[in-house]
């Protein structure tokens, strides 16, 4: 006997498996990755066609970070922050809303390590727009809440007359040398050209160490005696402290504010090194970039040496410690410019 049967059974069913036959979309989840790229010891954190440079540890534990925006096409420079196990960016700050004809620039982020709370961090903006101008068109240390980087006040424009005489066209290596001073590198920055037809090129140059008090008002600048050619600076174990290279120098400097001294802790050139750039200290140690390779100086026992080297590819610079030394952020420039970030992470 046979069964009619409606026909819009039949057409539901033919739905239903012609449905079948087709793969259904991947609903709209999160697929980034969740791990860095390579196990520790020596983890590389990120991989980006544009720049990521200057680490910096957040109190929370995470990473900060300088990031090239290579999805806009104005390829602003935001600050991202990152899980210090690595894996996906977690978040972006930054001028984003701002209009694609300026390029914005956030960089040299320091925090403080109380509980005041405070971002320092100097921000440029250039327009690109009908061409790119060789200076930028603003330029500033700022201050704001860590909660809300964004909302920051200027303390200092760029670039000022110093107290020296000199002209600071620019800044490097900030650090917070207590809640209410920062202190960094003042440096000369130009823009040669190595022919007629090449596109300009940046130089930056260390000229001395200088001191912003932002509880004055207006903030004063003055600066460190004895620190001429200054190519880096970090803050001791307290704020009487400080220890600094010199450009084309292999040995590392310590100035003490309450003696006015200021002396030679390590001459790199008896190891074998030829330049020491960047240096930051944690926890009664020093890490300090020399010729490529992380270089480490404990007080606590008086040894030092090299703890992550060179190689002919790629070479290390700008170390960033957490708090116990045992984890250090450095930036890692290949041979053909890129520049990455990777986590050692000490035994």
């Amino acid at each position: 006997m046979r069964v009619r049967v409606p026909i819009r059974v039949v057409i539901a069913v033919a739905a239903v498996v012609a449905a079948c036959d087709h793969s259904a979309p991947f609903p709209p989840v999160d697929y980034g990755p969740s791990q860095p790229f390579n196990p520790p010891p020596f983890t590389r954190l990120t991989l980006n066609p544009g720049q990521d440079v200057m680490p910096a540890w957040l109190p929370s534990g995470d990473v900060l970070f300088t990031a090239e925006r290579g999805d806009r096409p104005d390829h602003d420079r935001c600050f991202a922050v990152m899980r210090s196990s690595g894996g996906a960016i977690t978040r972006y700050i930054c001028r984003t809303t701002a209009s694609n004809d300026s390029i914005d620039v956030f960089n040299e982020a320091a925090t403080t390590t109380g509980g005041s709370g405070q971002i320092a961090y100097v921000r440029f903006a250039s327009y690109r727009l009908p061409i790119r101008p060789l200076t930028p068109n603003l330029q500033a240390i700022v201050v704001a809440p860590l909660a809300d980087p964004g909302a920051s006040r200027v303390v200092r424009d760029l670039p000022y007359f110093a107290p020296s005489g000199r002209t600071h066209w620019g800044v490097s290596h900030l650090r917070w040398l207590d809640t209410m001073r920062l202190v960094y590198v003042g440096e000369d920055v130009s823009y040669p050209r190595p022919c007629s037809q090449c596109p300009p090129d940046t130089v930056r140059v260390g000229l001395e160490i200088a001191i912003l008090d932002i509880a004055a008002q207006p903030p004063v600048v003055t600066i460190v005696a004895g620190t001429d050619n200054a190519s880096s600076v970090t803050v001791g174990a307290t704020s009487d402290t400080i220890y600094f290279a010199r450009e084309n120098d292999a040995v590392l400097y310590r100035h003490v504010f309450s003696s006015g001294v200021t002396d030679a802790i390590h001459d790199f050139s008896l190891d074998g090194g030829t330049v020491a750039r960047g240096a930051a200290w944690a926890a009664d140690q020093l890490f300090v970039a020399v010729d490529g390779s992380l270089w480490l100086i404990d007080f606590a026992t008086g040894l030092s040496g090299a703890i992550v080297p060179a190689t002919p590819t790629v070479a290390y610079g700008r170390p960033a410690p957490s708090s116990d030394g045992r984890r250090i952020l450095v930036e890692a420039q290949t041979a053909t410019g890129a520049l990455d970030l990777w986590l050692y992470e000490r035994r």
